[in-house]
């Protein structure tokens, strides 16, 4: 116990204070939850003022908010960090591990079982109650489109994210200064900001600019161009972008911590340059860190609604818009299947994860 509080514990301090600024964040931009329990929250004022009450205003202040928050934690994460950081050197030897026995192997199993049992096991089995009964066909085309649908969006959106975290963390990493501090502090309020939020703001402005282009190319050349940008998924792609950026950065900028500098100007002392450096020695030493921060954008993308429900193309639904109209309709046994199915879709990634973690550390201990 002192050596985990002494040693282990300040040594994961970056990754402890990424995983709670995530929390955080999760939690004030939540908005599926706090509204079916009627909680008012910043997230359900915005969303009622702007499309229950029609009062821009109104929504624009309550967004205001929600942004200073999101940066004073963002602000206390990164004072709490400060200039801490570590490195691994030379090898690392496997530690011992604890066998315990009696009351403390066992409280140990129900500490463990416990937020599976909630969270995972228990709603598992009532979801496939219900959805036994709504005699639903999960193989019909339907069903498929929608499948195909959902992990196209979340595959690209994981990509194109954890893609940015990089640029961002390298960036960091090479120019470390005021700028660089900015661009991560922005980078990270997207996550506390409500999808539909971004949706709207990112679609008027856009929506715009497809009419302008389209009244000109009529004009011009007697062409219609229709919704270049806002009819299309790469304007649905962008925001998830925005929104899950502060998860991939999380996760890319702690395992970046764990790099020695030394490494960066070893490489750089033998004629790589910054992005050289970056290919042939950062990604391939945080491969878990980076497989960690797809899975999560991939996860969240998966099941995110308010965004999908503004911005997606006509006729392009997905499995969480499906549950929501069923739900929305009453629906609940027949909203139990997509359901599932975002739960099942979300759970082979983990499994794959979950085992190249596994297989590190058996090699460690060869």
């Amino acid at each position: 116990m002192k050596a985990f509080l002494t040693i282990s514990l300040p040594m994961a301090r970056p990754a402890i204070a990424a995983g709670a600024l995530l929390v955080v964040m999760e939690t004030i931009a939540d908005f599926g939850t706090v509204a079916h329990f009627s909680v008012q929250t910043f997230a359900t004022g915005i969303y009622t003022s702007w499309f229950g009450l029609a009062d821009r205003a109104a929504a624009a202040q309550l967004a205001v908010g929600l942004l200073a928050f999101a940066l004073l934690v963002a602000a206390l994460e990164y004072m709490n960090r400060g200039k801490a950081g570590f490195a691994t050197k030379g090898r690392q030897e496997v530690f011992a591990r604890f066998q315990l026995r009696g009351r403390r192997a066992l409280g140990a199993q129900f500490f463990c079982i416990l937020p599976v049992l909630l969270g995972g096991i228990i709603p598992t089995v009532t979801l496939i109650l219900m959805g036994l009964r709504s005699e639903q066909d999960i193989f019909s085309p339907r069903y498929i489109r929608f499948i195909q649908n959902s992990l196209l969006l979340a595959s690209v959106a994981a990509l194109v994210t954890v893609g940015a975290a990089i640029l961002l963390g390298t960036f960091n990493r090479v120019l470390s200064g005021k700028m660089a501090l900015a661009t991560l502090f922005i980078g990270r309020l997207g996550y506390a900001v409500p999808g539909g939020v971004i949706a709207v703001g990112l679609l008027v402005p856009f929506a715009r600019f497809d009419n302008w282009l389209d009244d000109q190319m009529e004009t011009w050349f007697d062409v219609s161009t229709g919704l270049l940008i806002s009819g299309s998924i790469w304007l649905l792609i962008a925001a998830y972008m925005i929104r899950f950026l502060a998860a991939a950065i999380g996760s890319y900028d702690s395992g970046l911590a764990t790099v020695t500098p030394s490494l960066d100007a070893a490489s750089r002392v033998l004629g790589r340059t910054a992005w050289g450096t970056v290919r042939s020695i950062h990604m391939p030493i945080l491969r878990s860190s980076i497989l960690t921060a797809l899975l999560i954008v991939f996860v969240d993308t998966i099941k995110e609604l308010p965004a999908t429900l503004i911005l997606r193309p006509f006729n392009y639904d997905t499995l969480a818009v499906q549950a929501f109209r069923l739900a929305s309709d009453e629906r609940l046994e027949g909203a139990a299947v997509p359901s599932l199915m975002i739960a099942g879709i979300g759970l082979l990634p983990v499994i794959l994860l979950c085992a190249q973690i596994g297989d590190s550390r058996s090699r460690q201990h060869k």
